[in-house]
């Protein structure tokens, strides 16, 4: 071998050793970083927050929204600095308590018997929130709710708390809207035999009453009824100023409907639970054209940061948002900012939850001695050419 090919063959063998040592450097940083990766999620403490509602059936429309909502704040939250520095990553843990009693009962026992769940946001109904509270209670979990019915917060329990008006706040806003704005003197009051439509039903008549208003009869249907000819017919021989319904939007729609197509022309007025485009639906426009709902809280364009929250959930979900996804948005919220404060024991984070003040969403939530929020704001609405349009004084 010449020295010119030794020298060749020399610096060949250079070049391959310096590439494999650079090659081996690349893999030890690139495995370094995985391992890094690794390790920094293995270290991350997954906190569990409940939520639970109708996913399917009647009342699946706004189980699913608030459950979105909750996805929301959860995605919102893992990405925050405070809970990256904090090593927690916030996960939902959802249950369909198909707004059944019995059911919500089930879901929470199974919750409480997770102890990774800290908290639940829910449940909707309030024929579900009232007989699964005592379980909460018993565990020491916290729940926040936008249950109404005035029964939920009156038991006494510290876990239990409400981030929407009461019903004795809505009826007696309805009462006081029907004397006042529109001069009714004579109502017909029908609920639809729950917790909810029950307790709706005696605060507005009470305040109606009070006020010098008649109710001319106080009826009940059920849930999943769908004929209602013979109470539309006794309705209508007592020629009420109108009809004052508290109830799921289905059956409320029906008896819009019958009511106007068996020439009983009067609005039908409603709670909440009828403050959704299915009512309109149901009952067919040109029916519920005229008809009010009243709703707890404001519309979002009124709330705070309802504007910047319904860019957000239509980008990450492409729907709108339903008319209490915003109170579950900051009712998840405010189980992160408890757990940022107390840490992940539940009785620590039931005691952070009734002592916050959170500024959020749909304005400031405080919870008083009996888990009522302070917010008590109530907004009304009324039918016009097939939407909801918001009354305004």
């Amino acid at each position: 071998m010449t020295i010119s090919t030794w020298r060749k063959a020399a610096a060949l063998l250079l070049a391959v050793a310096l590439m494999g040592s650079l090659g081996l450097t690349g893999c030890s940083s690139a495995d370094e970083e995985a391992d890094d990766s690794d390790d920094a999620a293995a270290n991350l403490t997954t906190v569990q927050i409940a939520f639970s509602a109708p996913l399917t059936g009647d009342y699946a429309v706004y189980g699913q929204g608030m459950k979105r909502a909750v996805q929301l704040a959860m995605d919102e939250a893992n990405a925050s600095d405070e809970v990256i520095a904090a090593g927690y990553e916030f996960v939902i843990r959802a249950e369909d308590d198909q707004g059944d009693p019995k059911q919500a009962v089930n879901v929470a026992n199974l919750l409480v018997s997770d102890p990774g769940v800290v908290g639940v946001v829910g449940h909707f109904n309030s024929g579900c929130s009232i007989p699964a509270s005592p379980v909460y209670q018993e565990a020491g979990m916290a729940m926040v709710s936008v249950s109404s019915n005035p029964a939920m917060t009156a038991q006494g329990f510290d876990v239990v708390n409400r981030i929407a008006a009461k019903d004795d706040a809505q009826g007696t806003f309805a009462a006081d809207m029907l004397t006042e704005l529109y001069g009714f003197d004579s109502v017909v009051v029908i609920d639809d035999s729950t917790q909810y439509g029950q307790g709706l039903a005696d605060e507005f008549t009470k305040e109606f009453e009070a006020l010098g208003g008649e109710i001319l009869a106080r009826e009940s249907i059920q849930a999943k009824e769908v004929d209602f000819q013979a109470l539309v017919t006794k309705i209508k021989s007592m020629d009420p100023d109108a009809v004052y319904y508290a109830g799921g939007q289905t059956e409320g729609g029906l008896i819009s409907k019958q009511a106007k197509e068996s020439g009983l022309a009067v609005p039908v007025i409603g709670g909440d639970l009828i403050f959704s485009q299915e009512y309109i639906d149901v009952a067919g426009a040109t029916n519920a054209e005229g008809d009010v709902a009243t709703m707890l809280g404001l519309p979002l364009d009124q709330q705070p940061g309802g504007l910047e929250f319904e860019a957000a959930y239509e980008a990450a979900f492409d729907a709108s948002p339903e008319a209490y996804d915003s109170y579950a948005y900051d009712s998840a919220w405010i189980f992160v900012k408890a757990v940022l404060e107390a840490g992940t024991d539940r009785a620590d984070v039931a005691a952070a939850v009734r002592g916050i003040t959170y500024e959020g969403i749909t304005g400031v939530t405080q919870f008083d001695e009996n888990g009522d929020t302070s917010n008590q704001a109530i907004s009304a609405y009324q039918v016009v050419d097939g939407a909801w349009a918001q009354i305004v004084d």
